[in-house]
């Protein structure tokens, strides 16, 4: 859970030495017009995995977290659908991998939030997104 891509990690990253992430809210918006021809009519599971970021293969790849949830592959609302994560709690200790990261490096954070969906097409974008982390930094510079 790589957080550097918002646009105030640099602004956070001068004032801390270390960070974790603790988890965070997808919000998704359908891109794709209902009775579009290239949009699949099935859904999409999505899922957070605290320690891997592998891509998943089939539903069973995101099926098996207890962070899954699905959405249709379209929808035509216009609602926003969210997809809450965050990091396993045994009582109030987070469980591994829950320690602090190098600022410097926030790739070394483990996890990602995966999903799959069957009969989509890689050429069509489906969602507009967002995706709001939930950090606890430590350690002031």
């Amino acid at each position: 859970m790589d957080p550097s891509g918002s646009a105030e990690w640099s602004s956070f990253a001068v004032l801390y030495d270390q960070f974790r992430v603790l988890g965070g809210i997808l919000k998704l918006a359908c891109s794709v017009p209902m009775g579009s021809t290239t949009a699949a009519n099935t859904i999409v599971g999505f899922c957070f995995d605290n320690d891997n970021s592998t891509t998943p293969t089939a539903y069973s790849g995101v099926t098996t977290f207890a962070e899954y949830t699905n959405v249709p592959a379209i929808w035509s609302s216009g609602a926003i659908k969210e997809i809450r994560f965050k990091r396993p709690k045994i009582g109030n200790v987070m469980q591994t991998p829950s320690q602090w990261y190098d600022e410097a490096s926030p790739g070394s954070s483990p996890g990602a939030i995966k999903f799959y969906g069957s009969g989509a097409s890689n050429s069509v974008q489906y969602y507009n997104y967002i995706l709001e982390y939930l950090v606890e930094f430590q350690m002031r510079s």
